[in-house]
């Protein structure tokens, strides 16, 4: 990356900024509101409704609530008398600690109406991304039948052949290349167990994923037939300086056919340092491009974005049926977090998969970029991830303080104020280190 930014990168950088700060205030409003309706029906008076945390910046107060933004962005808070110390008594929000009042199941039901409130904003865009139809690569909702393999990949080292039907990963069935894809994606370093139609005959092979990208994802090095295009050139590469144009279709590398994405870089591997002669395909005219690969991290590479040159249907269902898809769309998603999520906690999958403030901004802009579609299932994704991270058994979180209730009510008393103080300072000194390695993260994959 550039030491200064350019012109271009900084319109980008605050399209990022400005997405991301839209999607953030929309998702935590729902949850802060879940919290905020379920407290008012049961009476509990609400002191402060924050998006942010910290000091008071701006607001009014509407009877006995003061609806504020706070100077910390990320995230938010309601303050509900009743329900003892909450993250606002540890980051600062200058009240004093509230006494705890109120039946437990009461209590309970307030703290997890936020992330419900997330899940049921998840599952309605969801929903209405299926009735209003979405653009999807039309392999992707085929049968996952291997038609590439790359050179030296764990694919290719596993025994897979062309002509292998992926049947299940890991016991979890595969209809499609959308869910054989996700799962290989997001388990890197791990050993799978592949089961396979081959010929009619039923086979199951091991795999291990090799982690590549700055994301840590899963890499098989198995897939469809997808003709390579190019999707995106990166500023100051061999390929910009070789006159590459996005939309190119690339027919071979040295003379040598290529007819998927891995062809594409087993060949810039298997040629380089070059200087390599790429045919392509450019409005309909054959075209010649010399370029001479250069080495990052002890790989070759030309400087771009290959993107598969296949045709996208559009995906499209009635309202019930839509409602349906948004539910088991959800319903797969979550398994899927919680998948990683458990290996993250046993050792077996890395925190670089995790993604910060940094790399969600990046995430939220080039989603913008792309439409309202991208941008809007983006924040749907997002508010699915805030509902099941809240979940999570963590002081501070509103998972760790159901758990303190579930305890009290096991052990038929509440925690003194002070202890339920320490545990969210414990819980709160916990999510400011996950924080500092995640945007460290962040900044390394920006750099």
């Amino acid at each position: 990356m550039r030491g200064t930014l350019d012109g271009s990168d900084r319109v980008n950088f605050l399209q990022d900024i400005l997405a991301m700060a839209i999607i953030l205030s929309i998702v935590v409003f729902i949850h802060e509101f879940g919290h905020f309706a379920v407290a008012k029906l049961f009476g509990f008076p609400v002191e402060v409704f924050s998006f942010g945390f910290g000091k008071r910046l701006v607001g009014f107060r509407w009877k006995e609530t003061d609806y504020r933004i706070s100077a910390l962005p990320l995230g938010g808070y309601v303050r509900v008398t009743g329900l003892g110390p909450d993250e606002s008594t540890t980051v600062g929000a200058g009240e004093g600690t509230a006494a705890v009042a109120g039946p437990r199941w009461q209590r309970a039901l307030i703290m997890l109406a936020g992330p419900v409130m997330n899940f049921l904003l998840a599952i309605s865009i969801t929903a209405g991304i299926f009735m209003a139809g979405r653009k999807v690569p039309a392999y992707r909702l085929e049968a996952p039948v291997i038609r590439t393999i790359a050179a030296n990949s764990p694919g290719a080292a596993a025994g897979f052949l062309k002509g292998d039907r992926i049947v299940a990963i890991d016991g979890s069935p595969t209809p499609t290349w959308q869910e054989a894809e996700f799962a290989f994606s997001v388990a890197p370093r791990q050993k799978l167990s592949v089961e396979i139609d081959r010929g009619g005959e039923r086979r199951t092979l091991a795999v291990v994923p090799r982690a590549v990208s700055k994301f840590d994802l899963g890499f098989t090095g198995l897939g469809p037939a997808l003709p390579p295009k190019i999707g995106r050139i990166v500023p100051r590469s061999p390929a910009a300086a070789a006159g590459f144009v996005p939309g190119d279709r690339i027919r071979s590398v040295n003379g040598q056919l290529v007819e998927s994405i891995t062809d594409v870089t087993d060949a810039v591997a298997r040629f380089a340092p070059g200087p390599e002669t790429f045919a392509v395909t450019r409005s309909g005219k054959d075209v010649d491009v010399p370029v001479s690969p250069r080495q990052e991290a002890g790989v070759w590479k030309i400087g771009v974005q290959l993107e598969p040159d296949v045709a996208e249907v559009v995906e499209r269902f009635p309202p019930l049926e839509a409602v349906r898809q948004g539910w088991r769309s959800l319903r797969t998603d979550t398994q899927a977090t919680l998948g990683v999520l458990s290996k993250l906690f046993q050792g077996k999958a890395s925190v670089k998969q995790m993604s910060g403030p940094i790399a969600i901004g990046q995430f939220a802009g080039e989603a913008a970029r792309e439409g309202a579609g991208p941008f809007i299932a983006l924040m749907g994704m997002l508010s699915l991830q805030l509902g099941i991270l809240n979940l999570l058994p963590v002081p501070m979180l509103d998972g760790g303080q159901l758990a303190v209730i579930v305890i009290e009510g096991v052990i038929r008393r509440d925690f003194s104020l002070r202890v339920k103080e320490r545990i969210l300072q414990f819980g709160f000194a916990l999510l400011v280190l996950l924080m500092g390695v995640v945007i460290y993260n962040d900044i390394l994959k920006v750099f």
